[in-house]
């Protein structure tokens, strides 16, 4: 076990796109539930901040990178200050997943937060299939 595996609680990246093996698992179930990950769809990746200061700091870089994104204050029950990424029409394909996941848990890291995870959306036509 490396280094990062250390790090990040063990886990492995999994042939063929080197993805985390539980995205791998995850979007292999997303799949086996009628998603055509090659379809053009809304995606969501989240990250949380203990204090807005840090999240700004994250979307700063995500701005100067020409990324969408968007800043929720703490509410109800979350104590965090949440930073979603959203991906509008874009495939959900595992190189497309790894870069982003890669890129959340670099911003996360770098401004002390936490990567949350992602979630893919059925398209409307996946949904009436």
């Amino acid at each position: 076990m490396g280094f990062l595996d250390k790090v990040r609680g063990g886990r492995k990246r999994v042939a063929p796109h080197g993805l985390w093996a539980d995205d791998a698992e995850r979007l292999a179930a997303f799949e086996a539930r009628g998603a055509d990950v090659t379809a053009p769809r809304e995606s969501e990746f989240f990250l949380s901040f203990a204090s807005s200061p840090r999240a700004s700091a994250a979307a700063d870089d995500l701005r100067g990178r020409g990324i969408r994104h968007e800043i929720v204050p703490p509410s109800h029950d979350i104590p965090e200050w949440m930073l979603f990424i959203r991906g509008y029409r874009v495939a959900l394909l595992p190189e497309f997943l790894r870069e982003t996941v890669d890129m959340c848990e670099e911003l996360a890291s770098k401004h002390g937060g936490q990567f949350e995870g992602w979630a893919g959306l059925f398209t409307e036509a996946e949904k009436d299939a």
